[in-house]
This record gives C-alpha cells, sequence and structure tokens, in this order.
C-alpha cells in the first residue's frame, strides 16, 4: 500500500486482509482465485462510495469485466492487479456518482409518463363539446316557441325575468316557469350523456 501514491490507496484494505498475495517473483493467481479473494473487500470499498448495496455490486462486476479487458494474469504480480482494480472501481463509482447528480436520475420521469399541461382542450374534449351542443340544440329545438324564446332572451340576450316578461308580454312567474321548463329539457338530454 506503500507504494501506490493515489488518494484512493488509503481507503485499500492491507493485503494481509485480502487473503495471501504472491510477491514480486512469484506466479499470478488464475482469476477465480483473484476474484473470491478480494471480491468482499471491494464490495465493502465500493459500498462507502455508492448509493445502494447493488450499485456497488453492479459496479465490483463491471471492474472486474474491465480487469479482464486489460488482460489480468501475464507477468504482473497480483498486487499490481489489486490496485488497478481498486483504481478501476473507483472510478467508476465517481463516474456514477456524477452521472446520478448531473442528470439527476431520481427525480426524472420517462416523457412517456409526464403530463403537460396545455390550454387548449383534448381532441375528446372538442367532439364531446360538439355533442353536447348537438344535444343542447335538439332539445331546444324540441321546447315550444314561447319557452325557446324566454330561454334565448335569459342566456343569449342577458335579459332580465321582469324585461323578458314585458317583452313576451307574460307574467314573472310564467318567466319562471318557461325557464325551468327548458333549464329541465336540457339538463335531461344533455345530462343523460354525461
Amino acid at each position: 500500500m506503500k507504494s501506490f501514491s493515489s488518494p484512493v490507496a488509503r481507503f485499500i484494505p492491507d493485503e494481509a486482509d485480502a487473503g495471501p498475495q504472491p510477491q514480486a517473483g512469484e506466479a499470478v493467481q488464475d482469476f477465480e482465485t483473484f476474484f473470491k479473494a478480494h471480491r468482499f473487500a471491494l464490495i465493502a470499498f465500493l459500498r462507502r462510495r455508492t448509493a445502494s448495496e447493488a450499485d456497488a455490486e453492479e459496479i465490483a462486476q463491471e471492474s472486474y469485466a474491465r480487469l479482464l479487458g486489460y488482460g489480468y494474469g501475464g507477468s504482473r504480480p497480483s498486487n499490481v492487479w489489486r490496485s488497478l482494480l481498486y483504481r478501476i472501481a473507483a472510478n467508476l463509482a465517481t463516474s456514477q456518482f456524477r452521472r446520478r447528480r448531473s442528470h439527476h436520475l431520481d427525480g426524472q420521469l420517462d416523457m412517456d409518463e409526464v403530463q403537460l399541461a396545455c390550454d387548449a382542450p383534448s381532441q375528446e374534449r372538442m367532439v364531446a363539446a360538439r355533442q353536447d351542443l348537438q344535444l343542447a340544440r335538439q332539445a331546444l329545438a324540441a321546447l315550444s316557441p314561447k319557452c325557446r324564446r324566454v330561454f334565448m332572451l335569459s342566456r343569449a340576450h342577458h335579459k332580465t325575468y321582469p324585461e323578458i316578461a314585458e317583452m313576451c308580454g307574460v307574467s314573472v312567474k310564467m318567466v319562471e316557469k318557461y325557464m325551468s321548463q327548458a333549464l329541465g329539457t336540457l339538463r335531461r338530454a344533455v345530462g343523460e350523456r354525461a
């Protein structure tokens, strides 16, 4: 550990913790033995740098895969490969942290899941509104001419009941009756659909 000058070196367990290591002149361990000797220590090392146990195990697996890509074995002793393994793992953990922090992966949603607010009504709402309007027109057409006229003066021309009564030559009570009849008919026509 003293010959490795990286800041990660202080977190790498001693060789005594990881099991027996061959000296510079000794034969290199086969990969399976190397994997078994360092797996638990590497995952413990990564647990302190990742958000979860699963992340630590995933990074450990990726570290071993990359170590194989560097041509594990050869003429180098195990302690050189061990140092490289921990350097790869530390770099992967740092990269994962930066990626999550910069992309805010924990709080992101897929664009298909996001409901965007829009002032324009949807196509379905427009079709439903047209159908409701058609039903209302049919219901108004079914009213008696006096009832229809009272309703239109009230709702379309914003006249008061006394003004409507004077214009139509009926009492205010009769205007109220016509309005009640028109609104009931509209409610039944459009309300049955809803």
